[in-house]
């Protein structure tokens, strides 16, 4: 591993295509500009490593698990419309405030 010292305003470059510089300095912290062809992929080490745990951890999940899943998902017919979410799944007012048919009470 390389070390360098820099201070704010100081860059160093890294092959002939990228340049880093330290844009500032604030106790612990460092903030870096980083100046890079779109070819080159620039992402924080944490932020992989995440990625990469999640990968592994969905592949972990065996086959026979999903499809037991995806079976206790009822499935909804192909061009059935999403029900409003304003009625329940009976089809009865839910804070709307309207009334259904069969609920209102005619009045003598």
């Amino acid at each position: 591993m390389l070390v360098m010292r820099r201070r704010p305003g100081e860059s160093f470059l890294i092959g002939e295509a990228v340049e880093i510089e330290v844009l500032e300095i604030c106790g612990t912290r460092v903030k870096l500009g980083i100046v890079a062809p779109d070819s080159v992929i620039i992402q924080r080490k944490e932020s992989k490593l995440t990625r990469d745990e999640n990968i592994i951890a969905a592949r972990s999940v065996g086959q026979q698990n999903i499809l037991v899943l995806l079976h206790q998902v009822a499935p909804r017919p192909q061009g059935t419309p999403v029900k409003d979410l304003t009625e329940s799944l009976t089809g009865d007012p839910l804070l709307t405030g309207k009334s259904n048919s069969r609920d209102s009470v005619k009045k003598q």
